[in-house]
């Protein structure tokens, strides 16, 4: 799978246009995560979005991210265990990002 960080709602925007998708409104969104499932090749890909930059919008959408992931590979993320899947996946993703979000 591929995973994509839109760091503002244009950004968005052009991302959905590009894979023919409307984006709908995002005027309320301080961050968003679709899951895109491409038919013929099987490729799963996931776009982020963080419009706020704010790290606790970050983890957020990269938690969602996480979970379809997790989803898609069959991991099944239990409340009473470890997840130590679900757990490494979460942490790589937010540190890959994490540079590319402002702080202020």
């Amino acid at each position: 799978a591929n995973i994509y960080l839109a760091r503002t709602r244009d950004e968005w925007v052009q991302a959905e246009k590009s894979l023919g998708v409307d984006a709908g409104s995002l005027s309320f969104a301080l961050g968003r995560c679709r899951h895109y499932h491409n038919e013929s090749t099987g490729e799963n890909m996931y776009l982020i979005g963080v419009f706020d930059n704010n790290l606790s919008t970050l983890v957020h959408e990269c938690a969602h991210a996480t979970f379809y992931c997790c989803s898609d590979v069959g991991v099944t993320v239990k409340t009473d265990e470890p997840n130590e899947t679900y757990c490494y996946l979460l942490d790589r993703m937010f540190s890959h990002f994490l540079p590319y979000i402002k702080q202020d």
